[in-house]
């Protein structure tokens, strides 16, 4: 899963200011321009970690404590991503320090949660794939094949010569032969390419 965009929430804790910044990145120069963009729009804060994670298969994930003790907050923010099942992310936590001392555990209570917090109230997408195919057919076929097309499949582009062209998208198996019982043999889809698209998850 992705986050759809960029997202921020502040919470406060003992006088603390904690204000977490997330969005999406592709690659590791994407992340790193984040974490920079955030660093110049909050250049008096204490703190600014971060931690983020790229690729489907998590491969490349990097965190940074930035001055805060050593496995306080930037892995405690690389675990709340882990445990969302998030990726092509990067998460900054910026810190304003309030005078009174969290301790070791309060920091990585602070540091996590922010990320966690933010990430429950993130809007998820997922990536889906599509096949597109081409497939033609005379006209007397309309009332068979196009009916079927338009209810099950989600048609591109019509066009209407010596027989019908149709070009559409679809996620159903076995399209080849369930075109090829409806028209009795006499209409083939053709494979065009695959195409990924992103949805919104619900919930």
């Amino acid at each position: 899963m992705r986050i759809l965009e960029e997202y921020r929430e502040e919470i406060v804790i003992s006088k603390s200011r904690f204000i977490c910044c997330m969005n999406r990145a592709k690659s590791e120069d994407e992340a790193r321009a984040y974490i920079e963009q955030i660093r110049k729009e909050f250049p008096d804060a204490t703190h600014v970690c971060h931690a983020y994670v790229l690729g489907e298969n998590k491969i490349i994930q990097r965190s940074s404590d930035n001055g805060e003790p050593s496995g306080t907050a930037g892995i405690p923010m690389l675990e709340a991503i882990n445990h969302a099942d998030i990726y092509d992310i990067v998460a900054c936590v910026v810190r304003y320090f309030g005078g009174i001392k969290l301790g070791a555990g309060g920091l990585i209570r602070a540091y996590s949660g922010s990320v966690t917090s933010l990430l429950a109230k993130a809007t998820k997408t997922e990536e889906e794939a599509f096949q597109q195919y081409e497939i033609q057919y005379p006209y007397d076929l309309s009332g068979s094949v196009e009916a079927w097309l338009r209810k099950n499949t989600h048609i591109l582009d019509l066009s209407y010569d010596e027989n019908v062209t149709c070009v559409f998208e679809t996620q159903k198996e076995n399209i080849s032969q369930i075109l090829q019982d409806i028209s009795s043999g006499k209409a083939t889809p053709t494979f065009l390419r695959e195409i990924i698209k992103e949805k919104i998850i619900d919930g």
